[in-house]
């Protein structure tokens, strides 16, 4: 990042850091010893939904200190939810779905670094089936914040 500050700000430094941190959390076997436990990322889950796969297939391959009851991938199922944050991209909406499950993904906006209007812009026109879109922008924080208990 040396002679680019602008990269150690949110418009890239905060995604690796606090996907490594969310990292750290799985290879550390937090979530297998504390199987309730959830964490919810901004910024379509910091690039990890993306790199799932990659993920499963070296830790399959290196030495990790802690040996998990799962590949790291299915937490995301189970312990890791996603927010929209500030990315206004249908295609980057519509890839992290099949990775982290409808049910892992909620809208929330990046005030007051991103517009609020565009955020709510990508959910009304979201390339989704009716159910899928409620769920998204309202029912899976309801249910995971238990809003309405």
């Amino acid at each position: 990042m040396q002679g680019y500050p602008a990269l150690d700000t949110a418009m890239w430094s905060g995604a690796p850091r606090t996907g490594g941190h969310a990292m750290r959390l799985i290879l550390g076997g937090v979530f297998d010893r504390y199987p309730n436990a959830r964490v919810i990322l901004g910024h379509m889950g910091e690039f990890l939904p993306f790199q799932l796969s990659r993920l499963d297939s070296r830790f399959e391959v290196l030495d990790f200190k802690h040996p998990l009851e799962k590949l790291p991938s299915e937490y995301f199922r189970t312990n890791i939810a996603i927010t929209t944050t500030g990315v206004f991209s249908h295609a980057a909406l519509i890839a992290a779905i099949p990775e982290v499950g409808v049910d892992n993904v909620m809208f929330s906006i990046d005030y007051p670094f991103e517009s609020t209007e565009q955020a709510v812009q990508l959910i009304r026109t979201a390339p989704l089936a009716p159910a899928d879109q409620a769920r998204v922008a309202h029912v899976n924080a309801e249910r995971i914040l238990r809003l309405n208990q």
